[in-house]
């Protein structure tokens, strides 16, 4: 068994290895707040290591008999398909499958654990040894909210977009990935705002400042806003939901989407877009001010790059010689370990909580019941 299944780990292997390079690459920072807002989530390097402890083809199938003995089936068919015949697919799918349904109810979502009253910030280096990329994501956690407020989050993140890419970007010169986003963690409602900079020019801490001295010219033009610019902004995010879908598969996805998390809104543009309308400048200026406050539940995220501003040595010039032919350097991303925790190395974060070990800091806090935004 074991030299049978030794072809199919080491393909798994390297797919978890480029999957744990493509994440760390283009979602660092991503990984690292999912690992510290959903309880019980895998991260990359977790899922790599697992395959690595020596799987065999008798886990394997124990594995697949045991997914396939219970199961819960759901899908969604679009198009010009009956009732009828929607029902008859699935039936076969079932019939062929040939399952028990579960003997328990399997959540869909995550549990997310409640963010204390304070600034937190958790800072790991890169696994891509000397990669000089690094990621800072400052997020705002707002609690489990509704509907209302999900569009009213949206709105506040339209209105940050263009002054964020100003300022950060054009006037800062931080990095050419800079933006704003709505986060919806699992039904928890929150904000970010991301930067991806590189550690040969700016250490993340200082872009982490950087991005502060943002949200407080933000708040500042935000109170400015007047009403005919409040009222364009409102109008022109009506008009982007109410874009007619370029092809069939943007309105599946959506409706997979509401399938897949068992929330089963359909309608949730139609709902969004009433409620855009009954929104006032005051609301968007207090929902913003909110998260701003001395109680507002803040977590920074810092992937650090390799570079002088981190205090890292300069890479060795890369001179061909016969040393370097016989023993040619090894990887870029070095093994897959365990992420490195890092202290702050200035003062400007001197104010903020530091997560230096994930587990430890979610057990001692609140965590949230199982939520979805539904009304």
């Amino acid at each position: 068994g074991k030299l049978q299944a030794d072809p199919l780990r080491s393909s798994c292997i390297l797919t978890n290895r480029a999957t744990v390079i493509s994440v760390s690459a283009c979602f660092p920072c991503r990984d690292v707040r999912l690992r510290i807002l959903e309880h019980y989530r895998w991260s990359v390097i977790q899922k790599y290591q697992a395959v690595t402890k020596g799987l065999t083809v008798d886990d394997l199938m124990t594995f697949v008999t045991g997914l396939k003995s219970e199961l819960y089936t759901e899908g969604l068919v679009q198009g010009n398909f009956t009732s009828t015949e929607s029902k008859e697919f699935l039936q076969y799918f079932i019939d062929k499958l040939q399952f028990q349904p579960l003997s328990a109810e399997v959540p869909v979502l995550f549990r997310v654990v409640e963010l204390p009253q304070k600034h937190h910030f958790c800072k790991v280096k890169s696994l891509n040894k000397g990669d000089a990329n690094s990621e800072v994501t400052v997020y705002f956690q707002s609690g489990l909210k509704n509907l209302r407020e999900h569009a009213l989050m949206e709105l506040l993140v339209m209105h940050m977009e263009e002054p964020c890419f100003d300022f950060l970007r054009t006037k800062e010169t931080l990095g050419y990935q800079v933006y704003p986003t709505c986060r919806n963690t699992s039904g928890m409602l929150g904000f970010s705002v991301t930067v991806e900079t590189q550690a040969s020019k700016f250490s993340t801490e200082l872009v982490d400042a950087k991005i502060e001295e943002f949200l407080v010219s933000f708040g500042a033009r935000l109170s400015a806003l007047s009403e005919d610019a409040f009222r364009t902004q409102v109008t022109a995010l009506i008009k982007l939901k109410e874009c007619e879908d370029a092809h069939l598969g943007e309105e599946v996805d959506r409706n997979w989407f509401e399938v897949v998390t068992q929330q089963y809104i359909f309608k949730r543009l139609d709902k969004e877009i009433e409620t855009l309308k009954q929104f006032s400048r005051l609301e968007l200026v207090s929902w913003f001010l909110e998260h701003r406050n001395s109680s507002s539940r803040k977590l920074s995220v810092h992937v650090v790059g390799f570079g002088v501003e981190e205090n890292d040595p300069p890479e060795p010039s890369a001179i061909c010689s016969p040393e370097s032919i016989v023993n040619p350097p090894s990887s870029a991303y070095g093994e897959v370990s365990e992420l490195t925790f890092l202290m702050a190395s200035s003062p400007l974060l001197q104010d903020a909580t530091l997560i230096s070990d994930i587990r430890a800091f979610t057990s001692s806090i609140p965590l949230h019941p199982y939520y979805k935004i539904l009304s």
